[in-house]
């Protein structure tokens, strides 16, 4: 009889999730978006420090999946409390799913419960509980967010995700890390040197650094511990691009010569030469797949885009015929985001080439240098700095070129971003 029951709760449970899904996608074939309610968590112990907490993590919640641009959010409803009445407030403002739950402070540890509850029927469709310290209160909703996304959609949002940069406020080129909504930034290097092209491997992030008065490549925690050398050749060793699966490592190397696309292990170690002639090769991307490469190349007499094999054979250009830059390869695998000026003189925007149709998309015009596009998890978004304020800042766009945001300001300028995947 036991087994039974269990067996019928979790085959309950699992259909929510199935539902919860398959709702969302429907409203999506039909070009509609799911009215989501946020009504915010009733505190458990009606204490001040409860209800600011409440506060605070609604709020960051709902920036979160306004971001997301999944749902249409509907607000200003009452706190559910498990009353018909308040159901019909929220139904009355066009809501059919709301977001609402219970939070709780005991000693410093706070506890989240969410729950997205289906208005029609009044039943929930799923709950989880988050934990962690009172402070943490972004990086909780910031995980709440990515689970009601992955359940309603199947493919876990990005709000937890943080973003690596460069930065000149103390007067030299180091390190930098933040959420993805430009909040909690931290210092990771404080080489007093020049620091540069930080990217994402697995939670570890390479770099280009000067600190022994030669271009080596680095690798750091996404703390700014565990630091150590991963390649130390005399002459380049930068644009450094780990696969997807964290397996390889495409890196320019000069060795005394002109700069070369190489693959080392993540050691160090030689693997093997992938570009050869008399010209610069540079700004590789790894496809998702870890088959192919997108890189630039100045063989034509100016910098264009390429595509080869991951041994280096099958070369071909692509269809871009301005001066190129920074390819970056979607994790979704079906497109490359770059950085172009037409002409000299001219200023770089960034363009987004459609492989499976050979479409080129321009997604930033007159708004000063845009440069250093990195894609966020889910192929989306891209980051990018853009000089279009004066300066040099941080800023996020849709795949399309739509919804431009800037990231939060900090003294100094930054450059060169790179997105966690």
């Amino acid at each position: 009889m036991f087994k039974y029951t269990v067996s019928a709760i979790l085959a309950l449970l699992l259909s929510a999730v199935v539902c919860a899904t398959d709702i969302y996608l429907s409203l999506s074939a039909h070009g509609s978006r799911m009215e989501m309610g946020a009504a915010g968590f009733v505190p458990q112990t009606p204490t001040i420090e409860e209800s600011k907490a409440s506060r605070e993590i609604l709020e960051v919640l709902l920036s979160d999946l306004l971001f997301s641009r999944y749902f249409n959010i509907v607000e200003d409803g009452p706190l559910y409390t498990g009353k018909d009445e308040e159901l019909k407030i929220w139904a009355e403002r066009g809501a059919n799913i709301l977001i609402c739950g219970r939070i709780r402070i005991s000693k410093g540890e706070l506890i989240l419960t969410v729950q997205a509850l289906d208005i029609g029927s009044k039943q929930p469709i799923w709950e989880k509980v988050f934990n962690g310290k009172q402070q943490d209160i972004r990086k909780i909703a910031h995980e709440a967010n990515d689970d009601i996304i992955q359940r309603f959609t199947g493919e876990r949002g990005i709000a937890s995700s943080q973003i690596v940069f460069c930065n000149n406020k103390t007067g030299f080129k180091e390190i930098y890390i933040c959420d993805y909504d430009g909040y909690n930034v931290r210092q990771l290097t404080f080489d007093r040197s020049i620091n540069i092209l930080p990217i994402w491997s697995g939670t570890s992030i390479l770099f280009t650094g000067y600190r022994n008065d030669n271009p080596d490549l680095y690798s750091i925690s996404d703390s700014g511990g565990k630091r150590r050398v991963i390649s130390e050749r005399q002459g380049l060793n930068t644009a450094a691009a780990p696969s997807f699966d964290g397996s390889r490592i495409a890196l320019t190397l000069s060795m005394g010569g002109m700069p070369k696309i190489y693959l080392i292990a993540p050691s160090g170690e030689m693997i093997k030469r992938l570009t050869f002639g008399s010209y610069s090769d540079t700004s590789p991307s790894f496809a998702p797949n870890g088959k192919e490469i997108v890189y630039t190349s100045d063989s034509p007499g100016y910098p264009q885009l390429f595509i080869m094999n991951v041994d280096g054979g099958n070369i071909r250009r692509l269809p871009p015929r301005g001066y190129c830059d920074s390819p970056a390869w979607s994790p979704r695998g079906d497109k490359i985001v770059f950085t172009m000026r037409q002409g000299r003189g001219d200023k770089y925007d960034l363009f987004v080439y459609d492989l499976p149709s050979g479409e080129i998309t321009r997604l930033t015009q007159n708004e000063g240098d845009n440069e250093n596009p990195s894609w966020s998890a889910d192929g989306r978004f891209i980051v990018y700095s853009s000089s279009r304020a004066g300066g040099s800042g941080l800023y996020i766009i849709g795949a399309d070129g739509s919804g431009r945001r800037a990231l939060e300001k900090m003294a100094g300028r930054s450059y060169m971003p790179d997105w966690q995947k």
